[in-house]
Order: C-alpha cells, then sequence, then structure tokens
C-alpha cells in the first residue's frame, strides 16, 4: 500500500493547525484540521489523529461501529485536553481503513474530505457537516450559490467542543485500482473537484508523491487562503 501526505501552512496562517498519521501496514490513514486561538488547533488535530490511529489499531473487530467508537473516543480526548488547557479547541477529523478482507471504511465529523477515484472519475465520499451543506440539503442555497456563501466555513460539527459528537461512517468493498484522497478544506475551498479530478486521472503507476505536491501548489496558487492538507492512498 503506498500513502503520501503534504501539508503546508498557505500563504495567509502564520502556523500550520493541520495534522495526518497513517500506518500502511494495517491500512489507517487520518487527517484533522484543527481550530482554536494560539497553538490549541495544533494540538486538538494531533490528539485527535493520534488517538484515532492507536484505536484503530488496536481494534479486534473493524465495523461501522468501531470507526464511530474511536472517533468519539478522540473526541473526549481533545475535550479534556481542552478543559486541562483552559482554551477553547476543537478539529475537524476524516479517517479511512481497509481491512484485509477488502472492506473500505470513512469516518469524518466536519468538513475534511474523503474523495474516491475510480475508472478516473473522482467521488465524494463524505459530506460536510457545514452550515452551507444544511442549507443547500433544505434547498436554500444550489452548489454555485454555497461556494460564494459568507457561512462557507461555519462547520456545524467537531470534535473537542462537547462531550458527545456524532461521526458519519460509510464503508463499501474495495475495487483494485481504486485511489483515495483525504484532505483539508484548504485544498477544496482553492481547488475545484473538476480540477482535482484532472489531477489525479491520469495517475498509472506512477508514484503518489508528484500528484500530492501539484493539489497542495494549485492551492497555493489559487491563493493558500488556508493551511492545506492532502494524502493520497493506492492500495496494492
Amino acid at each position: 500500500m503506498e500513502i503520501v501526505a503534504h501539508s503546508d501552512t498557505g500563504k495567509v496562517r502564520r502556523n500550520n493547525e493541520d495534522a495526518f498519521a497513517f500506518d500502511p501496514d494495517v491500512g489507517v490513514a487520518v487527517l484533522a484540521d484543527g481550530m482554536g486561538g494560539l497553538e490549541a488547533g495544533e494540538v486538538a488535530s494531533r490528539i485527535a489523529v493520534d488517538t484515532i490511529l492507536e484505536g484503530l489499531r488496536d481494534a479486534r473487530r473493524l465495523s461501522d461501529a468501531t470507526v464511530a467508537a474511536v472517533i468519539a473516543d478522540a473526541n473526549r480526548a481533545v475535550l479534556e485536553k481542552s478543559i486541562e488547557k483552559g482554551v477553547e479547541m476543537g478539529t475537524t477529523v476524516v479517517a479511512w481503513l481497509l481491512t484485509r478482507q477488502g472492506q473500505c471504511f470513512v469516518g469524518h465529523v466536519g468538513d475534511s474530505r474523503a474523495y474516491r477515484v475510480r475508472a478516473g472519475i473522482l467521488r465524494r465520499l463524505t459530506r460536510d457537516h457545514s452550515m452551507v451543506q444544511q442549507m443547500i440539503d433544505e434547498g436554500l442555497l444550489n452548489e454555485a450559490e454555497a461556494e460564494t456563501s459568507v457561512h462557507r466555513n461555519v462547520i456545524t460539527r467537531a470534535l473537542g467542543l462537547a462531550g458527545d459528537v456524532e461521526a458519519e461512517v460509510r464503508s463499501w468493498v474495495h475495487s483494485p485500482g481504486d485511489l483515495y484522497l483525504l484532505c483539508s478544506d484548504g485544498l477544496t475551498d482553492m481547488v475545484t473537484e473538476v480540477e482535482i479530478q484532472s489531477i489525479l486521472a491520469d495517475l498509472d503507476d506512477e508514484s503518489l508523491e508528484p500528484a500530492a505536491a501539484a493539489l497542495v501548489d494549485r492551492a497555493n496558487d489559487a491563493g493558500g487562503h488556508d493551511n492545506v492538507s492532502v494524502m493520497l492512498i493506492r492500495p496494492r
């Protein structure tokens, strides 16, 4: 399994509050986008990815419920650190897992996303927990209006803000040749899905490194308004 990750502070922010962790031997990858004053966002995102990675490594039985439970553990860990430090902090998270039997899971909270490229077609696997997504679901906005909405960066769920949080988990059977992308909103706010698909569509058996770097560079070329992080995963 090949997993590569690239992260950049961007052109506006002073520090990088994104974090990631992965273990190709186990088939787990996690990405988080922290938020909070000073270094709080960095602390929250690092706690989240480390807690989830360790929890999925140690899990005896893997299921939708297992992924949700591990994310719930991460929520409690971030909240406890927030109380300990006396600083409000939170983070989005998206976690990817592939079992030896070929079952693939994605669990997420917030607006960090997971995508799959199958037969050259990019498909979003997650639904943002955000105000604009809620407005789209209610028929108050269309996709084009959402891209310029003043509420586009307002999320409705995050780890560390309350004692309980509902993670959204989905699963499917992995197909040989599938390629996966995990990313923070620093990518998707700056780069369209059409552009992302174009960058990823023609990889064939080449290394994933150039494509990951190209995605980050494209976000920065478009303005780099936020930290941008991407993880590309290609099971063998």
